[in-house]
């Protein structure tokens, strides 16, 4: 016999399979009403007849809440997950939700992509969708969760082969992030140099934490001030600042939550807390310099002044460096608004503030003069492989320099005038003597 148990929203068929010490409990979740009361009747209908109830007989939307419940909450951090749960909900459950998983093979993915590319129109958070459908880069996403996904259908025994391994992607190139030169990065450090505005001052600062020491927008907000070390010159790069689904808060173990904040409005579906940072390589020491104290002292003071003036209940003192007028927490997302906003202030081309964190690795490229391993202990990537194929830029000043000297070495005309002059110094050593006493008078 089978039974349906209500999970949330969703509905499970419980049922028995093996015998005597074999015997073991199948939970298979995430149905509609109606899907659970036709997979009963099967499994019963095959129970009534002796016939082994076939578990490769998962319908595509069973089979995903139990590998996202299984393997997505081990291995996923919740920003991940989330993804992967509306690319489900959004695009594979409208198209394969009720398909057995047994019978999807490498056409079936074929036309299903071709089916995302051509016809399914994307799902906007907000407004219109900018595309008419669904981009090559949407079909790399889901075609990279499916393929874990099967992966571990197949290790499970549910399947015998993945069809997604030989599938046919669209081509798809990932575009190169933007990013500002040294001296775009000054003239809004310019703009933003201003301590009688807290707000304004802030970006200025987040932007001197992302430079300086190479920080994620979500390390920064992270940041307390017990985790600054002024004496030292160094910053404890343990914390970031994320907003969790309240029902994934306590189910994914790779999230180790150090506090949660107060949310301001009941009923909210999500909670902003201080969690680990994105991998165990980001846990790591930043050095800064006198510059970087100096301005995290001047803000210090502003909040201190501002403790002051809205008191203990205008105040809300959490100890974050990078926060919000009221003590509040300040999200990547408000961070980024923010610096858009000077951006189009001054007229600049519109980046993001992760920008700032790809100039700098750039930057320390250079001047460490492509020392990788040092970048990547800066940064705190696990793969070297993401400074040079992620953040590092090539930059026009460089270029150009790289060209000229490359001229120098190896111009004919450049390398005789260069002989030339060496030889009329040699034979005429007072010539030497007479330019630079009349240089000397000039600099006078």
């Amino acid at each position: 016999m089978a039974s349906i148990v209500k999970r949330g929203k969703k509905y499970a068929v419980i049922y028995y399979e093996g015998e005597g010490k074999t015997r073991q409990q199948i939970w298979e979740s995430g149905m509609s009403y109606t899907q659970a009361k036709a997979r009963k009747a099967k499994i019963e209908l095959d129970q009534s007849q002796n016939i082994h109830v076939e578990r490769n007989d998962y319908i595509m939307r069973t089979f995903l809440t139990e590998f996202s419940e299984k393997y997505g909450v081990m291995k996923w951090g919740t920003s991940y997950f989330e993804s992967n749960q509306r690319l489900f909900e959004n695009y594979v459950y409208p198209y394969w939700g009720s398909t057995p998983i047994s019978r999807i093979t490498v056409k079936a993915v074929d036309d299903y992509y071709d089916h995302l590319l051509k016809e399914c129109p994307p799902v906007a958070n907000l407004g219109k969708p900018s595309r008419k459908r669904v981009s090559p880069s949407t079909i790399h996403d889901i075609h990279k969760v499916l393929r874990t996904a099967f992966n571990i259908a197949k290790k499970w025994q549910y399947i015998a082969q993945n069809p997604f391994l030989d599938a046919t992607l669209p081509e798809y190139k990932s575009k190169e992030r933007d990013a500002l030169t040294a001296g775009e990065l000054q003239k809004i450090l310019d703009k933003t140099d201003n301590p009688e505005d807290y707000d304004l001052y802030l970006i200025h600062c987040a932007m001197i934490l992302a430079f300086f020491c190479s920080l994620r927008g979500g390390e920064i907000g992270g940041i307390q001030w017990d985790d600054v070390y002024f004496d030292d010159g160094k910053i404890d790069i343990c914390k970031a600042i994320d907003r969790v689904p309240k029902k994934l808060i306590d189910k994914l173990p790779k999230a180790q939550i150090f506090y949660r904040f107060p949310n301001l409005y009941p009923g909210t579906k999500t909670v902003i807390v201080l969690k680990n940072t994105k991998t165990e390589g980001s846990n790591r020491i930043a050095n800064f310099q006198a510059i970087v104290a100096q301005k995290l002292l001047t803000l210090k003071q502003m909040q201190e002044r501002l403790m002051l003036e809205l008191g203990e209940d205008g105040y809300m003192d959490y100890g974050l460096v990078i926060c919000q007028a009221n003590g509040r927490p300040i999200m990547t997302e408000h961070l980024n608004k923010r610096f858009k906003m000077v951006l189009q202030q001054l007229g600049m081309k519109e980046v993001v503030f992760h920008s700032i964190r790809v100039t700098s690795t750039t930057v320390k490229l250079r001047l460490s003069g492509g020392d990788i391993k040092a970048v990547q202990g800066e940064n705190g990537h696990k793969d070297p492989k993401m400074v040079t194929k992620q953040y590092s830029r090539i930059f026009e000043e460089d270029r150009l320099a790289l060209t000229s000297k490359m001229q120098q070495a190896y111009d004919p005309q450049a390398s005789n005038a260069k002989q030339q002059l060496l030889e009329l110094i040699e034979q005429n050593p007072e010539m030497l003597a007479a330019l630079l006493e009349q240089m000397s008078r000039i600099s006078k």
